[in-house]
């Protein structure tokens, strides 16, 4: 059965975003020039922004034509033992909710 947006938004399924306030406010910050500051000020990193994959695995397609909101995650390469050898910057990019339609 297909959710809604309303329900997806609602339900205790946020992403598993980690990031810093910094990451938060430059893609908030993008998403007031895009929309509006209405839209910046309900903005909820963990359940308004996801990857392409990621709303896919929700059942949702990203709308033809968008463009993503630019962010980056740090991957860290461990060695055998565990221990960081290697911090990664990983651009990637998210999907609003207002870009995204439920697959039919």
């Amino acid at each position: 059965m297909l959710k809604s947006i309303k329900q997806v938004l609602t339900e205790d399924d946020p992403t598993p975003w980690s990031g810093s306030q910094a990451t938060f406010l430059a893609v908030r910050n993008q998403v007031e020039k895009r929309w509006n500051k209405k839209t910046a000020d309900e903005f909820r990193a963990s359940h308004d922004a996801r990857t392409f994959k990621g709303w896919l695995a929700r059942n949702f397609v990203v709308n033809k034509g968008e463009t993503g909101l630019e962010s980056f995650v740090i991957v860290e390469k461990k060695d055998r033992s565990g221990k960081v050898i290697e911090k990664i910057y990983k651009k990637i990019w998210l999907f609003h909710r207002k870009q995204v339609s439920p697959i039919k």
